[in-house]
């Protein structure tokens, strides 16, 4: 009861009309994604060429990989990806440390504000969603669950390269 009465006095606080669904999941979702910038800002430049094994994706191409599908998941809630944004070419276009911690913290307010755009109807609406037809919930759903497939991901990283994620000092 703690998380939903909070959350909701936050969200009254600034004027939104959000869902109990939408609080609840923008804790939980801004918890997780808190983790994913600090880990991401806890590697090295150096560190952010780090892959486990030839073909897996490095740091970078992991932090990026998050960062392209929560604008790719995001764009199923109804909201437009910014004019000059590609969220497909990340991985190629974006080399140093600075712009990929740029890059997610932009794609993560993006994906809060296409959750915060939405309402008890529109979370009940169909979409495709990969293939399914499902409730536009679902998609955000996916969202949250994408984070924390790759922070688990990324926590890995981390440990297998002497990286101690910030939580845990």
């Amino acid at each position: 009861m703690g998380l939903t009465v909070s959350t909701f006095g936050a969200a009254h606080k600034a004027g939104e009309k959000l869902t109990t669904f939408q609080q609840v999941f923008l804790k939980s979702y801004t918890g997780e994604t808190d983790k994913l910038v600090d880990l991401a800002e806890a590697f090295s430049e150096k560190g952010y060429s780090w892959r486990p094994a030839e073909g897996i994706r490095s740091v970078r191409e992991a932090i990026l990989h998050i960062a392209s599908a929560n604008y790719g998941i995001a764009s199923k809630l109804g909201k437009e990806v910014p004019e000059g944004v590609n969220p497909r070419s990340f991985e190629k276009s974006i080399t140093g440390k600075a712009e990929t911690i740029k890059v997610l913290k932009d794609s993560i307010r993006f994906a809060k504000a296409a959750v915060r755009g939405l309402n008890e109807e529109s979370l009940k609406e169909q979409i495709d969603l990969y293939g399914n037809e499902s409730p536009r919930m679902a998609a955000v759903m996916v969202l949250g669950g994408h984070a924390y497939e790759h922070l688990g991901q990324l926590i890995a990283y981390a440990r297998s390269s002497d990286v101690v994620p910030p939580w845990s000092k």
